[in-house]
């Protein structure tokens, strides 16, 4: 009968060993498993020892609901402890950024653009079909039908006896004293100087062949010619009888 006993009390021993061997070593293993996984994070631990206390804790609550809004926290703080996620997600969000800067830059640009070829397009459209330059002495002057001093007083005026296309075209302007002395300096003109006429018909060069004074009587420079050329006269200063003559032909 005690050899029974002590047989059946040994046995349950064994078994007892044996059941508290395996729990400590599944124990054991799940601990080094979570501790050394490349996968589980301070941030898992943290959320299963929470999520043990609220199970425990509260079991009408739905733990479906809380372990979404935990797992984004725990993973909110990974970023946050995670210095080379942050330094992507700042990157990516500075490339953003640059790349609105330089869009909002290229706008800014073709719009400036945009202004400046309006603003040269409404110069040019205000420039006038009927002109005369100069660019020796710096002379655009528009020009207008007449001698007059009203005409005289905002453009160069044109001999009405004479032609204004084919043969010989006759301007005047002042030289002095006037808001539009446009020929003020055609006394420096020299041969081989260009002049440039503009009309609706076209544009002609001429090049200066003649710079000299006349009598204020002579009206034969003004005549018609068979050959293009322009003539322009002015006064002389402080000679009240004559008058500044230059005449230039077609450059052909």
């Amino acid at each position: 009968m005690k050899k029974n006993t002590s047989f059946v009390i040994t046995c349950v021993t064994l078994v007892m060993s044996i059941i508290f061997l395996i729990m400590f070593d599944l124990l054991i293993l799940n601990s080094t498993e979570k501790i050394y996984s490349p996968n589980y994070s301070k941030s898992n631990i943290e959320f299963d020892k929470y999520k043990n206390v609220q199970t425990g804790a509260r079991k009408d609550t739905d733990a479906v609901d809380i372990n979404d809004v935990l797992l984004e926290l725990m993973q909110v703080a990974d970023i946050y402890e995670n210095e080379n996620i942050r330094v992507v997600q700042e990157t990516q969000e500075n490339d953003e950024s640059q790349n609105l800067t330089n869009e909002n830059n290229t706008i800014d640009v073709q719009d400036e653009s945009q202004s400046k070829d309006e603003n040269t397009t409404e110069q040019q459209q205000v420039m006038p079909t009927w002109r005369i330059e100069i660019p020796k002495i710096g002379v655009n002057a528009p020009i207008k039908s007449g001698t007059s001093q009203a005409v005289l007083a905002t453009a160069v005026g044109h001999f009405e006896e004479s032609v204004d296309w084919n043969g010989n075209v006759a301007l005047a302007g002042h030289n002095r004293g006037y808001n539009c002395n446009f020929f003020q300096n055609i006394k420096n003109l020299k041969k081989g100087d260009k002049i440039i006429y503009y009309t609706e018909y076209g544009k002609r060069v001429y090049e200066v062949v003649t710079n000299k004074i006349i009598q204020q009587t002579d009206w034969s420079y003004i005549e018609n010619t068979e050959d293009n050329r322009i003539t322009l006269i002015t006064c002389v200063e402080n000679m009240y009888e004559y008058r500044r003559c230059i005449q230039a032909i077609e450059c052909i």
